[in-house]
Formats: structure tokens, sequence, C-alpha cells
């Protein structure tokens, strides 16, 4: 059963309800929307008489769910859009778009502080760098773990950025949950269930990328087990799913994927249009298309010299690929369903 408060209702009105559900045997949750507070009742297993819930004032309505999953769908939190703030005046699902971009790995003190320098004076305030990388071959570079983490914060430190990083497993979790601003899961995590379960209990936004292999009700299984946890900011990332074997592409983007996902999930989501691809030439075209759709965000791999990065370096994109990247972008922004969002920290040097 889903309560949903009116708007305006205040702290002790809907502090009666939470204390009404417990006293039946039950566990309350609430989940605060753009405009009103909904309360999740946990542990009834049949029909909860609504009558019970007459004598509280500041309810609007009450929702019986038939729905296996209950915190995901939007028809079932109100209808509101959960904006996702990451500090710094950064927010998704708002009224514009935001771009993450990065290397795919941190691979030096110098080149940490190259890029962050890069972006800033771009606009650019997010930014993404692998510190622990699940690899394909256990031969390829797994990232610079400890040290890249203290690196990449010390670049983002100097150059006032918000940092986005991929978590593997509890142990890495742990350790980025002190330092960067977003938690990263990563696609080959999607179904790590007791993984999203402890992102769940963190008080930090999370990144979920889609599997390639996933379907949407595989994506919205792996968002409830965050959010059943209690942490409502969950940022979700479309970065290609896989196509049949023979064809020329590795993975495409599912933009009519995207469009159900915005119309059944109250949730931003966010495009990585260099995984799609796994080349270079190809980003420029696939962020035009994906920010004239109406994402909440790009995320888009950047290298200072992307032939000689330890990792994805045929879909990274040099710094005078990207300036040319977010010239189509910004004169495309007016005419976009969400408008691209810089940050005039600094100028374009």
């Amino acid at each position: 059963m889903l309560i949903v408060m009116k708007i305006g209702a205040t702290k002790r009105q809907i502090l009666e309800v939470v204390q009404g559900i417990e006293q039946i045997g039950y566990e309350a949750k609430i989940s605060k929307g753009a405009q009103r507070s909904i309360i999740l009742i946990h542990g009834n297993i049949g029909y909860i008489d609504e009558a019970y819930f007459n004598k509280f004032s500041g309810i609007m309505e009450i929702i019986h769910i038939s729905r296996r999953l209950r915190l995901v769908y939007r028809e079932n939190m109100g209808g509101d859009d959960t904006i996702v703030d990451i500090g710094g005046g950064l927010k998704f699902n708002d009224s514009y778009s935001q771009i993450i971009a990065g290397p795919c790995s941190i691979e030096s003190r110098d080149m940490a502080m190259e890029t962050a320098d890069f972006l800033s004076s771009r606009g650019i305030k997010i930014m993404r760098g692998g510190i622990f990388k699940p690899r394909t071959s256990p031969y390829s570079f797994q990232g610079l773990k400890e040290k890249g983490i203290e690196y990449f914060s010390e670049a983002a430190k100097k150059y006032k950025m918000k940092t986005v990083s991929e978590a593997v497993d509890e142990y890495s979790l742990n350790l980025l949950n002190e330092v960067v601003d977003v938690i990263q899961i990563g696609a080959r995590n999607m179904q790590n269930y007791s993984l999203l379960k402890k992102c769940g209990s963190i008080n930090k936004p999370v990144l979920l990328k889609r599997g390639f292999t996933a379907s949407l009700d595989d994506l919205y299984v792996s968002i409830e087990y965050i959010l059943s946890e209690g942490n409502q900011n969950i940022i979700v990332c479309e970065r290609g799913i896989r196509v049949f074997e023979g064809t020329k592409q590795r993975s495409i983007i599912d933009f009519l994927g995207v469009s159900d996902f915005k119309e059944e999930c109250h949730l931003p989501i966010i495009i990585d249009t260099s995984h799609a691809t796994r080349d270079r030439k190809k980003v420029h075209s696939l962020s035009r298309a994906a920010m004239i759709y109406g994402c909440d965000g790009l995320m888009i791999e950047v290298h200072p010299d992307p032939d000689k990065a330890l990792s994805d370096g045929p879909q990274s994109l040099s710094f005078s690929d990207f300036d040319l990247l977010l010239i189509d972008l910004k004169n495309l922004s007016q005419f976009a369903k969400k408008p691209l969002k810089l940050h005039n920290s600094g100028q374009k040097k």
C-alpha cells in the first residue's frame, strides 16, 4: 500500500501517519518527491482496510499496489520526477541536461590534473574516472586503486569538480564512498544484488548502468534493490545493448527504451554515447541525437591522448574533439527539451 500525502503536508501530519502504520505492526518508508511525500507500507502480505487511515489529516489518496515492484514505477510514486542533487547546483531530472566527462581510467596524477583543468575551463563540473576497473581480460590494466583515489580527489578539489567512479565490490564501495560524489555501478554489476543493496544503504547518489543484455524489466528490478534499502538518489545510464553477432556494431543505444523508461519511471536517465560505439568518430553524432531526444544528461569519455590511453582509447575523445562536440551541443541546445547546462567557473582558454 502507498499513502500519498497532500502537497504541503506538515512534518507532524507525516509523522502521525508513520506512527499509525507502526502501531498496526508494519514498517513505513518515506519517499520525498518534488512536491509531495509518499509513504510506503512494508511488511503487509494481505489487504489493509484503508478506513483505518481516515482519522489522519494530510492524506491525499491511498493506493493498493498490485505490481511486484513498488518503488520504481512512476504511477506508484505520485507521478513526480525524482530530482537527484549531487551538490554544487548540479541536479539531474530538472529542466536541464548535464555532461559527465573524463577518462575511462585515472592513469596518473598529471593526467588527472590536466583533464580536470581542461573540463573545468569548458564549464564541465562533473568528472568521471575509473579507479577500480573490471576488465574483460585479467591481463588488462585494472586501475590504480588506492593511489588513483588520491590523484582523483586532489584534481577534483583543486578544480572544484564533482566526481563519479565505479565500485566493483564491497571493498571498493567502502573506499569510494568516503571520497567521490557519485558511486557508479557498471553494466557487469547491474545484477549484483548484494552490491546493489549496499548501495541502497549509503547516503550518496548512485549511477546505475544498464547491463548490455538487460531488458527494461531487468533494469527495474536492479533499481528496486537500491530503492528498497532507502536510497532514492539514483541516476540511470543507458550505455547501449548488445546486438546480433556478425553485425558491425558492438551495441546500439536503445532510444525507445529510454523513452519508455521516462514514461514508466520517475528517476533521471542519461546516455553514455562512448560505450555504445567503441568508436570515437561516432560519439559526436550519437551525442547530438541523445540531446535532442530529451535525456537528462550525457556521459562522454575524454582523454588528453586517446591513442595512448590504458583503457577505452578507441572510444575516447581528445580535448580538441570534445571542443568541437561542445560547439555542436551548444548550438543544438536551444532546440532540446532539456537544454545543456554548462557552468561558468571558467571559459574556454
